[in-house]
């Protein structure tokens, strides 16, 4: 496992049934104790905790006092034995608020109704713990103002204790805190919520993951395109995002037709494929995109980079025969496990999910064993363990999902590797076999970091700010330790620069230490102090995390390490650690 030697090696899960007892229970809590404050709407619960909406009836939000009031008030519904279970079907005609929020799935709690998003039962067991850790405002669309409550559950005190511990260590890592602490995005009110901006230093990063996947791209002989970010609609309804997708996408009339900004690259790259004629002799085709897309999530989802509406996707698809498929799903997965091993993911970290033919699906059942067949053997062959998931394959064919977990120890699944027999029916997809027949070619779908922007946040927490070298916007930092020395300083960035090394100097008025402190704050990988003697012998005093320093380093030798870690893309400061090897 990667990341910071600090970090706590297990992530305390949350049990969601719980949970979704726990929000029907504080429903209820409000409703008895704050009824002329709040009128409880529903909740969702989701791996992070409760989210419950209300609807103000006052012009102020419940205070701490309240807060601990409400959660006191939880547990004694549980000491009293109330009873909680379904409501049935709502009768009625449909509330426009609750249809909007999604709060659908009624239950009476003590013969109080309340209310939950469908797709999760509340738990039978008795919620000992409740924390409330959040009260604030919460805008689901124009005009409507409520008052979100979020928190957790836990059957015991001692399982919140722990989870509390963890949660601290987390929060220190909350890419969002450290995303505007480094300077390296943004999100803002006036251009709306879940649009984000990156900043100069933030988009170094990005781009640096962008180019080594493009790298790998190439080396599995992947051309890349462009595709536009708006299409006409009728290419949506072809591809049938449009009827999947239609609550997500932002769609616009302009000269009497609607157009449709892309939520998926998925047509582009097929209509690419269809712009010519093509032999089973010019198979596989693969294209690949760094291409931004939007899907317009409810507010409440959104959460910094890792629940975004607009993100940019390393997408690939690749066109082939049936007998080709085996061999890119091979390629493809050893693609996948070098790129998470080079972020410090692999062996018991990593873990390969197979999902097979869900009762929905299009497509023969013999086009699917056979895919299956082909995926299940890319991952013998390969030596790989997985678990396969019975029926959760996508409706259009089965696939293999990479999941892997971080120094906190969450489990995240970006890497996807999906057989589709949907889009190349759809768009009438063919190509000229040997014998002269025209035939279907099957179409694989595959990212391997996923979305750049929750990739990037996960990398942000798995490493505490504190990316490698490689990644850091500022590779190093020049500080002059006597004001006699800033010249110095100066040239020794310039050769820095001319290196490809992303470097500055700091030849402010500010004390050594504190320029020292503020470089560390900044999560700059190398410090380099130079004063009159340095300058005199053309050296530096090096400086790294952990506070390991070497003094009188040629500033030729330490450029050449230095570019060497770069180039390997090296999770640790091989730089150092090798200056401060040869004495």
């Amino acid at each position: 496992m990667c990341g910071d030697d600090d970090a706590p090696n297990k992530m305390v899960s949350l049990d969601i049934p719980l949970l979704a007892r726990a929000a029907l229970l504080l429903q209820k809590a409000v409703a008895e104790r704050l009824p002329k404050l709040l009128k409880p709407l529903g909740c969702s619960v989701d791996d992070r905790g409760f989210k419950c909406d209300f609807m103000p009836l006052k012009g102020r939000w419940p205070g701490e006092d309240e807060a601990r009031e409400l959660e006191s008030a939880v547990l004694k519904l549980e000491e009293a034995g109330v009873d909680v279970r379904e409501a049935g079907s709502p009768s009625g005609p449909a509330d426009e608020l609750l249809s909007l929020l999604g709060y659908t799935a009624e239950y009476l709690v003590g013969g109080f109704k309340a209310r939950l998003e469908p797709g999760v039962k509340p738990s039978n067991s008795r919620v000992g713990a409740v924390k409330i850790l959040n009260i604030s405002a919460h805008n689901p669309a124009a005009g409507v103002k409520l008052v979100r409550i979020i928190g957790v559950a836990f059957e015991s005190r001692e399982g919140l204790e722990e989870w509390l511990r963890w949660f601290e260590e987390a929060s220190k890592r909350d890419h969002r805190v450290l995303g505007q602490k480094l300077k390296l995005f943004s999100f803002h009110e006036e251009i709306g919520p879940g649009l984000v901006i990156y900043h100069p230093r933030g988009q170094v990063v990005r781009e640096e993951l962008i180019k080594f996947i493009r790298e790998v791209n190439a080396e599995l002989g992947y051309e890349e395109v462009y595709t536009p970010h708006v299409l006409r609609s009728t290419i949506w309804k072809v591809s049938g995002h449009y009827y999947l997708y239609r609550d997500k996408m932002v769609l616009a009339r302009v000269e009497g037709e609607e157009y449709g900004i892309k939520p998926m690259n998925c047509p582009g790259h097929i209509l690419v494929y269809k712009s010519e004629t093509r032999s089973y002799r010019d198979l596989p085709v693969r294209l690949s995109e760094f291409g931004t897309v939007y899907r317009w999530e409810k507010r409440g989802e959104l959460y910094g980079l890792l629940r975004v509406r607009g993100f940019t996707q390393d997408d690939g698809h690749a066109f082939l025969r049936e007998d080709q498929v085996k061999d890119e799903i091979k390629a493809i997965l050893k693609a996948i496990l070098r790129v998470l091993e080079t972020f410090g993911f692999k062996g018991e970290d990593v873990r390969m999910y197979l999902s097979t033919m869900p009762e929905e699906h299009i497509g023969t059942e013999e086009m699917w064993a056979k895919a299956t067949e082909a995926l299940r053997g890319a991952l013998d062959e390969l030596g790989l363990k997985y678990e396969v998931m019975e029926g959760e394959g996508a409706f259009y064919g089965p696939k293999i999902d990479v999941h892997f977990r971080d120094s906190l120890g969450r489990w995240w699944q970006c890497s996807t590797i999906q057989v589709d027999f949907a889009l190349p029916e759809r768009f009438g997809l063919e190509y000229v076999d040997r014998d002269g027949s025209r035939r279907r070619p099957v179409m694989i779908h595959r990212a391997i970091l996923g979305s750049v922007e929750r990739f990037m946040a996960i990398l942000i927490e798995n490493f505490a700010g504190r990316l490698p070298t490689w990644l850091s916007p500022i590779q190093a930092r020049v500080i002059p330790v006597r004001s006699s020395a800033k010249e110095y300083a100066a040239k020794v960035a310039e050769e820095l620069r001319k290196a490809g090394i992303r470097a500055d100097a700091d030849l402010s008025s500010d004390t050594p230490s504190k320029k020292i402190r503020r470089a560390y704050g900044e999560a700059i990988p190398y410090i380099l102090l130079v004063g009159p003697r340095e300058a005199r012998d053309g050296t530096v005093t090096v400086r790294a995390r952990g506070n390991r320093q070497v003094a009188g380093v040629p500033l030729k030798e330490f450029i050449e390490r230095v570019k060497e870690e770069i180039r390997s893309r090296s999770l640790t400061q091989r730089a150092i650690e090798e200056l401060a090897a040869r004495g």
